[in-house]
């Protein structure tokens, strides 16, 4: 499904398979929403219904259902009489949304630095040895979902589950413009350097300086997330 070379919905070479003990329109949801996070359905791009049906093999009322929330998500853009389209990235909103993880995770970093143990270290260290391994086989999916794990370690370790799903719904927008970011010269490196500092300043229980390294990390990655931005006009509504 989607543009180039990937397979199109309905190819004899792809087959899904749904647990029907489990919400179809549920599963479908998720299986889109991954697609546009991951960039494999392109911002802009033409939604089929009847394309989806004949790939997925299921009726069409799921598909509405999944594409609904989509589109409540902002996802997925209906234009009445004209045809459903993956949303464009806004980069206002992307702004915005960068804004708000940066605040939310430098006060979830500082409560970490107090409450940083043996067994978190032993956590984030694996996810950056992790994360250096996807860079060297150049698996950029698993490479965003290692560093999705990290900072998601970080700020579940003081127990805030809230800000952590708060920080899943604002993270949609941003991960799909990290999808590009990482293909900026160095980008895919640098957070292994950044995710190291992190790791020392959250050993040193030191509130003020794990601050310092996580605003430092995001500004950068922020940095690189307006680089790709400027660089694919074509997937940004200019509004």
């Amino acid at each position: 499904m989607g543009r180039g070379d990937r397979s199109e919905p309905g190819a004899s070479t792809m087959t899904i398979e749904f647990d029907r003990q489990r919400s179809v329109p549920g599963q479908v949801y998720q299986l889109l929403r991954e697609k546009i996070l991951t960039l494999e359905l392109a911002p802009g791009e033409s939604i089929n219904e009847r394309r989806l049906c004949e790939w997925l093999g299921i009726s069409r009322t799921p598909i509405r259902e999944a594409i609904k929330r989509l589109s409540d998500v902002g996802l997925i853009n209906t234009i009445p009489h004209v045809g459903t389209y993956v949303s464009l990235i806004s980069a206002r909103k992307v702004d915005e949304l960068c804004l708000i993880r940066t605040n939310l995770e430098a006060a979830a970093v500082r409560v970490a630095a107090e409450r940083f143990d043996q067994g978190t270290d032993n956590r984030l260290l694996a996810l950056i040895a992790s994360q250096r391994a996807s860079v060297e086989r150049m698996d950029l999916n698993l490479n965003i979902t290692i560093d999705n794990d990290f900072h998601r370690t970080i700020v579940e370790l003081p127990g805030f589950t809230t800000i952590w799903s708060i920080l899943e719904n604002v993270m949609s927008e941003i991960l799909r413009v990290r999808h590009l970011s990482v293909r900026v010269p160095g980008r895919l490196e640098e957070p292994l350097v950044e995710h190291a500092q992190i790791l020392e300043a959250l050993r040193s229980h030191d509130p003020s300086r794990a601050e310092i390294a996580m605003r430092e990390h995001l500004s950068r990655s922020y940095a690189s997330i307006i680089e790709a931005i400027a660089a694919h006009p074509e997937f940004v509504d200019g509004r």
